[in-house]
């Protein structure tokens, strides 16, 4: 098992283009973020609005200063709306790489030189993208990234990954270690203080991490050699690229249908996730559940009425999944 970890963090770095050194295993998103808020110093953080809310909570209970960015008419968040938020007390901008209740897709590129250029720590919440687009931690200029591998790793519950820039790894700021955290922990040494400065000291938070969802994301990672035929980048690139089609196919049938899009539509913004809201969503999520079709149904943020229809696409699903899918809306929208 200690092998495989070893062997699994390296190719998670290669996925990311990361350093080994670089990469810890815990057990989701949240447990990743409750780690980064106590590695960082005070100062003022940017989010999204809509930002889901394991981004951004345990920042707001340390008493960190969380402003809010209003999205775009067309629910995409642009550079020019954070630019008019900074001021000198501002040192962290805080989003998802795909947002959970609009499916809109940043362009991680642009917004890592935006951070750069404003001396800002950037921190990425990439679980509704993890695998499914590719993300270059160096190239887009990502200081800072946590997500779970349930969604498209498929490894189910209990593994987070998180990826912290080696730069911003002191001992003296190590919040969570435990006996695995040490050199050489199997001497069972309990004077032993001798912290490993790198991200895998925070395995587990310390200690034991979950080896069997490790072991799924060693097969995630085959799987995406396997449909990049040996290339791993390509894999993820053949995802996207049917993720792709399968949004702007069900895009274009429910067009014709009383639902109102909730998602951007271009293609540069879109991810697996198609929202839709109709005031029948209640109606229509169960005469779907019954019918064997999974989606989420959802409400907007501080509002309790559950308006909104939330189709999330994987690369499993094909034509007649939407072919199905919409024969049942047409009857009832």
């Amino acid at each position: 098992y200690w092998k495989d970890l070893n062997l699994i963090r390296k190719l998670i770095s290669q996925l990311i283009n990361a350093k080994p050194e670089e990469i810890a295993f815990l057990i989701n998103t949240s447990s990743g973020t409750n780690l980064i808020a106590r590695l960082m110093n005070n100062g003022e953080i940017l989010y999204p609005k809509d930002e889901f809310p394991a981004s951004i909570h345990i920042f707001k209970r340390l008493g960190f200063i969380c402003k809010k960015i209003n999205p775009q008419p067309n629910n995409c968040y642009s550079i020019e709306d954070f630019k008019k938020s900074i001021n000198n007390t501002t040192k962290i901008l805080i989003q998802s790489h795909v947002q959970y209740l609009t499916g809109f897709r940043q362009d991680l590129k642009k917004f890592g030189d935006f951070c750069t250029d404003n001396n800002l720590i950037n921190i990425i919440n990439a679980t509704q993208s993890f695998g499914a687009f590719n993300i270059d931690v160096k190239k887009q200029n990502i200081d800072i990234l946590a997500c779970s591998a349930l969604k498209w790793a498929c490894c189910g519950y209990g593994i987070g990954i998180l990826y912290l820039k080696q730069e911003l790894l002191k001992e003296d700021m190590l919040p969570f270690t435990s006996w695995l955290s040490t050199e050489d922990p199997f001497l069972m040494d309990n004077e032993n203080l001798n912290l490993i400065l790198e991200a895998r000291s925070m395995d587990g938070l310390g200690g034991t991490p979950n080896f069997p969802a490790l072991l799924t994301l060693k097969g995630f990672y085959e799987l995406l050699k396997e449909i990049g035929k040996g290339n791993i980048q390509e894999g993820v690139n053949q995802i996207s690229k049917r993720i792709l089609y399968l949004t702007n196919e069900f895009l274009t049938r429910i067009k014709e249908l009383n639902l109102k899009i909730i998602t951007p539509t271009s293609i540069k913004y879109r991810s697996g996730i198609i929202t839709v809201e109709n005031d029948k969503a209640e109606t229509i999520y169960y005469n779907l559940l019954k019918n064997h079709i999974y989606i989420s149904l959802r409400n907007q943020p501080n509002n309790t009425k559950k308006t909104l229809l939330r189709f999330s696409f994987h690369y499993y699903n094909n034509l007649n999944d939407i072919e199905k899918t919409i024969k049942i809306l047409k009857k009832l929208v």
